[in-house]
């Protein structure tokens, strides 16, 4: 369940890297950052969408005890693309308001640009919000499913191998074979 570790911990870090707005940002600084958002999550999302596709490959192609395990990682998987294509969405929106800001920035100063900068400012905010509340849910969810999909280990689990393997005897000879000197 490494894998489901690794995603999240890469969506956890995609959401501390989007962009917060402030008022001293150009709107080309806000495109600049929300184009290198945009591009993380959209290759997060590809690549969650194609792991969950090779597992369920893999759970049709080996039926038995693993195929649960991999099942339940399949809908890990999709749960967590659905998120992902939710952020993905509010960042959509997000790079409407930030094209918003440009477009009145460049309005003649007047309370009317104070305001609209104000409320698509709010607005780009709320977006970058919601997107950074839908990836640390993604990220928290595939922890827990990897934590439930992990067995516990118990007094009656198989000890996991030593590092160092005891060599094996060799056979003795038998009294049939000759020996050679």
């Amino acid at each position: 369940m490494s894998q489901l570790h690794n995603l999240a911990e890469r969506i956890h870090h995609a959401a501390n890297e989007l962009p917060h707005t402030a008022a001293t940002q150009s709107a080309s600084d806000n495109l600049d950052a929300l184009d290198e958002s945009v591009r993380e999550i959209a290759g997060l999302f590809t690549h969650v969408a194609t792991a969950a596709a090779y597992a369920d490959r893999e759970a049709k192609g080996h039926p038995g005890q693993q195929a649960g395990a991999t099942q339940c990682r399949v809908t890990a998987l999709t749960h967590t693309v659905g998120t992902l294509g939710r952020a993905l969405a509010d960042l959509g929106e997000a790079v409407a308001h930030a094209g918003g800001l440009r477009q009145a920035a460049r309005l003649s100063p007047s309370s009317d640009r104070v305001g609209t900068q104000r409320s698509t400012g709010s607005e780009l905010d709320d977006r970058l919000d919601s997107a950074r509340r839908h990836l640390n849910k993604a990220g928290r969810q595939l922890l827990t499913d990897a934590m439930r999909l992990t067995p516990p280990r118990t007094a009656h689990s198989p000890q996991a191998p030593s590092a160092a393997p005891v060599a094996q005897r060799p056979a003795a000879p038998s009294a049939a074979s000759p020996r050679s000197h």
